[in-house]
């Protein structure tokens, strides 16, 4: 019954807050101790408040997710999990969590509640709104973004924030288009909002955000306030990590017919995964070295 509950906290999914990690590294606290503390301490505490969220979202669909040809198979829609004993367990974590939360810093508490909140109301209400579905799961990237950054007392690029916004928005509508192809005749009866979309109009917002995404990474490294704050203009080395990146996400979204589950996509695609790490690699050699000082590019 353990091991049920475990993967009802889908532990896989916290890759979905490194995000919290990015202000500490454009902050250029990495090698602060103190700093590193408080941003995996803020990690670990906003990923339980978010596993506990999956737990009440898959109680209240435990049917829904009966349909699904993979949901199925969740301990709650499945059956192999007695719903009584996962909420009782989740509501000895989630008040923990929450408590440790504002013990950390009363600020970043209150985003983690907020985010708490705000996913109610996904749960209730956005979800079941063309468009605002997508855009609600994006703003709780933003805001994962925004708590790392508050939990060490830094500030948080606006571009930054645009780019994060971008980037959940583009996986948000693969979602939704790859759960068109795999529940083909069954989409409306498992999710209604899917009823409100077609495969030829994500296909166009897919184009639209990844341009989008693109673009606003560009202007982030290329602007004179980002080279001013950071002390540096060559992140523009990282440009064709990015694009490469986008690319590839196409490419598994639409080859390989992977966009119904993004997390899984980008955990088990290798060019995915080595674009996300030499990114990574070079933000940091750039950031706390001086790689790349000898070069210069006149545009």
């Amino acid at each position: 019954m353990l091991f049920q509950y475990l993967k009802l906290l889908r532990i896989h999914q916290w890759i979905k807050n490194v995000i919290i990690f990015a202000g500490i590294i454009f902050a250029k606290k990495l090698t602060d101790p103190e700093s590193v503390q408080r941003v995996v301490a803020a990690f670990f505490l906003f990923s339980l408040v978010a596993s506990c969220q999956y737990v009440v979202n898959d109680y209240l669909d435990r049917k829904e997710d009966a349909l699904h040809p993979e949901k199925k198979h969740r301990p709650l829609a499945s059956g192999k999990l007695d719903p009584s004993f996962a909420l009782f367990i989740t509501g000895i974590i989630l008040p923990l969590s929450l408590i440790l939360a504002y013990l950390l810093y009363p600020v970043f508490f209150a985003l983690v509640a907020f985010y708490l909140v705000f996913n109610v109301l996904y749960s209730k209400f956005l979800k079941h709104m063309v468009i605002l579905d997508v855009m609600s799961i994006s703003i709780g990237f933003v805001i994962r973004a925004i708590a790392g950054a508050v939990v060490i007392h830094v500030t948080f690029s606006s571009w930054l924030l645009l780019c994060t916004f971008m980037l959940a928005l583009f996986w948000g509508f693969s979602k939704r288009r790859g759960e068109l192809i795999i529940l083909e005749g069954n989409a409306k009866g498992h999710r209604k909002i899917l009823n409100e979309y077609s495969t030829g109009f994500l296909d166009m917002m897919l184009g639209i955000v990844a341009t989008m995404t693109l673009m606003s990474y560009v202007l982030y490294v290329t602007s004179t306030a980002t080279i001013a704050n950071l002390g540096t203009d060559r992140l523009i080395y990282t440009i064709p990590v990015v694009v490469y990146a986008i690319f590839r996400s196409l490419y598994i979204i639409y080859i390989k017919n992977m966009g119904h589950n993004p997390t899984k996509a980008i955990l088990s695609d290798w060019g995915v995964l080595f674009a996300g790490l030499i990114w990574v690699a070079l933000v940091i050699t750039i950031m706390y070295s001086d790689f790349g000082n000898g070069i210069r590019f006149e545009l």
